[in-house]
């Protein structure tokens, strides 16, 4: 006879060979592997209350059925359990209820509901009217799709007081609301929500109504559901509603295997740093623990630096871009054009080199200067996340140029930077140290505006002197950058 954990197993992986990619795509459904299921509920203290099991998004019952089994393993002093599955998939509404009617028959004590119903609908209804159920506990790993402005996820995620933008984070502030006081819930769901303007409403709502207990995190981005080939980098995170925040739990390890799992606690200031408008959540390795104080260094408000998202959407412009740079245009700067932290102008790509002056190309230019511009989008290839490269005065054709939209580009109110600030500016941006700073917070390859205004920076002062240094310097090298930042971090 199989256990539970391959039972769990071969239907999952059958799902996941048997169902098509569109049909995963449009109901955002990955089940969860059976190791991280058990991992998820081993964060769960031992309780001898009654127990009311939530699992949102269900699938066949995996996060559920690991849950009951650790409790019957453990043999709690729990007096009775029920529990709540939902999942909209009517394909797996049989497997699903097989599954969990079989893990809570072995309860002195239990009863469950599987609801093939949309959970978030349900949940602003009933929460509306006052008539919701509460719980326990939530285990769950939900939909990843992104919401539209307009949609009815949108509509219902605003019931319980959440504007968010994909149906994993509405899922989740659905299932908070509908936790009892003191009740916790475990969920494995996309590191994206930590930074970011879109995902700030739903930080400030976990803040809100929870304490973050513990993060799990794992170091190689595709391992978490490598059966189902995704690459969004995932977390594990565990919340307790409307409890004290106390220190967080960190954990970290390679893949599902859970082998040299490391564990450690940190003090929530090094979570969310005191004076973050944006509420960045950062998750650090043990390697990136410190005492040091962030609030420390400068910003770019107080430095009177800009960074924008370059202005030039090519595709809206297509009738006025040019392979080569003629008369009445302009150079067109894209991603292909940056070259060891400077500029390699023209280039013989698919990209355009240059764009027609008109009307309103002319409002989105900029004029002859120092600029530097960050990637919006690291390669693959790239080793660090955030690449910065620099714009001077000798890189202009006339007295203007454009930035294309895939680019971040640090300005003065749309004018020229300072000589010094700019080399200061790139020797910081390429250092080890803020790539580092850059990771605690972001899981994925895109650096947006918003991000690198959230970094930490030197003083102006410290700026120029870290620009005149690098300026001295012929080849600049990873080394170098990070020999002379080095001495400003410290």
């Amino acid at each position: 006879m199989l256990s539970v954990a391959e039972t769990l197993e071969n239907e999952r992986k059958s799902h996941a060979i048997q169902t098509s990619l569109n049909h995963k795509e449009v109901l955002g459904q990955y089940f969860t592997p059976y190791p991280i299921a058990k991992f998820m509920s081993s964060l769960f203290p031992a309780t001898n209350k009654k127990i009311k099991l939530l699992d949102p998004g269900a699938g066949i019952g995996t996060l559920s059925c690991s849950f009951m089994e650790r409790i019957l393993k453990e043999k709690w002093d729990t007096p009775e359990i029920h529990v709540s599955a939902y999942d909209i998939d009517k394909d797996v509404y049989n497997i699903l209820s097989k599954n969990i009617a079989s893990s809570s028959s072995a309860f002195k004590k239990s009863d469950y509901e599987i609801f093939s119903e949309d959970f978030l609908e349900k949940t602003s209804f009933e929460y509306t009217w006052k008539v919701n159920e509460t719980y326990t506990h939530v285990i769950m790993n939900p939909p990843y799709k992104k919401i539209l402005t307009n949609s009815k996820e949108r509509q219902s995620a605003r019931a319980f007081g959440l504007e968010t933008v994909n149906l994993y984070s509405a899922f989740m502030g659905a299932a908070i609301s509908l936790t009892e006081d003191n009740g916790y819930i475990v969920a494995i769901v996309p590191r994206s929500f930590c930074n970011g303007v879109y995902y700030k409403p739903f930080r400030e709502f976990i803040l809100k109504n929870c304490a973050i207990k513990h993060i799990h995190l794992f170091e190689s981005r595709d391992k978490a559901f490598k059966d189902e080939a995704v690459l969004q980098e995932n977390i594990i995170i565990m919340l307790q509603k409307n409890a004290e925040q106390k220190n967080v739990k960190i954990s970290y390890c390679n893949d599902d295997s859970f082998e040299g799992l490391s564990e450690f606690e940190v003090s929530f200031n090094q979570i969310l740093h005191k004076n973050d408008k944006e509420k960045y959540f950062n998750i650090p390795t043990k390697q990136q623990v410190g005492e040091e104080n962030v609030t420390t260094y400068s910003n770019l408000q107080a430095l009177n630096i800009k960074v924008s998202t370059g202005s030039i959407v090519d595709f809206r412009m297509k009738n006025l871009l040019l392979k080569d740079y003629i008369e009445k245009s302009v150079p067109l700067i894209y991603s292909v054009h940056l070259k060891n932290h400077r500029l390699a102008w023209p280039q013989e790509s698919k990209k355009p080199n240059a764009i027609i002056v008109s009307e309103e190309v002319e409002k989105q230019l900029f004029p002859k200067g120092f600029y530097v511009l960050v990637k919006r989008f690291s390669t693959k290839e790239e080793t660090k996340r955030v690449v910065a490269s620099l714009i001077t005065p000798n890189n202009f054709i006339e007295n203007t140029i454009a930035f294309e939209n895939h680019l971040n580009v640090f300005h003065q109110n749309k004018s020229s930077l300072e000589e010094n600030i700019a080399y200061g500016l790139i020797c910081w941006l390429n250092s080890t140290y803020i790539d580092e700073k850059f990771r605690l917070f972001s899981g994925h390859t895109q650096v947006n505006a918003t991000d690198l205004r959230n970094l930490p920076y030197p003083t102006s002062e410290q700026l120029v002197q870290l620009g005149k240094k690098l300026k001295s310097e012929g080849l600049w090298t990873q080394t170098l950058f990070d020999k002379l930042a080095e001495e400003v971090s410290k």
